[in-house]
């Protein structure tokens, strides 16, 4: 199974639990204050469970340990305060600052390693994922000094970056299969008939087929067929 197809389950099997949950919830009786808690508390879980499942696989991908390992810690941690928050009122303004930043990073954190395990191209890998993760960073670090200071100035130059975050994000899958960036090798082995490999090349002619030293055209209409002498 693949990385990314192991991200996307783990992210659908958490976004069926929490519906069965939140199902359950609302089937139980009326809406109050410890049905609101339970409804923040399974966004949380979301949340924090798809930035684990998406750093365990960038892990296992063995692309960025560091990443990795900030985007769990960052999870586990804000999940913690988070579940503090919503269950024990906290009213400390300090505290709130602590779990505005956390939860900025941590959302950058995630949406850095979700466009990393999108992209298996090395050009966008080179280009758009850099890109991402500093318009990424900058929504982040914008918003932290926002939340520090408890001032809205900065929100454009925030709403920007973020933006361009979002943007990388959506394009990331969307050019790794339509955008034709991926890199194909000089040379493909399509097969080996009577010990002789029949070789697909890249820059040729479509229609000019080559065996041996000797080379002939097809016309529009024909293909290639290969088999052995009986």
């Amino acid at each position: 199974m693949s990385l990314r197809r192991a991200f996307l389950l783990g992210a659908a099997a958490l976004a069926s639990v929490a519906a069965l949950v939140a199902i359950a919830t609302v089937l139980n009786g009326d809406f109050g204050e410890t049905e609101g808690k339970i409804f923040a508390t399974l966004a949380t879980t979301f949340a924090a469970g798809s930035a684990v499942v998406a750093g365990l696989a960038l892990l296992a991908r063995r692309e960025s340990a560091v990443l990795g390992y900030a985007g769990i810690g960052l999870a586990l941690t804000g999940f913690v305060l988070w579940s503090a928050q919503i269950w024990g009122d906290f009213a400390d303004h300090g505290y709130w600052k602590l779990v505005g930043v956390l939860t900025a990073w941590s959302l950058a954190v995630l949406i850095v390693t979700t466009t990393r395990l999108m992209l298996s191209s090395p050009s966008l890998v080179r280009a758009l994922y850099p890109a991402t993760g500093a318009a990424t960073g900058g929504a982040a670090l914008v918003a932290t000094v926002m939340i520090l200071r408890e001032s809205g100035d900065g929100w454009q130059l925030f709403a920007v970056s973020l933006i361009l975050a979002l943007l990388g994000d959506v394009l990331a899958p969307i050019l790794e299969r339509y955008g034709g960036f991926r890199e194909r090798p000089a040379e493909r082995l399509l097969g080996v008939v009577g010990g002789v490999e029949v070789i697909a090349v890249n820059g040729g002619n479509a229609r000019l087929v080559q065996v041996g030293d000797a080379s002939a055209c097809l016309d529009a209409d024909e293909s290639i067929v290969v088999r052995a002498r009986s």
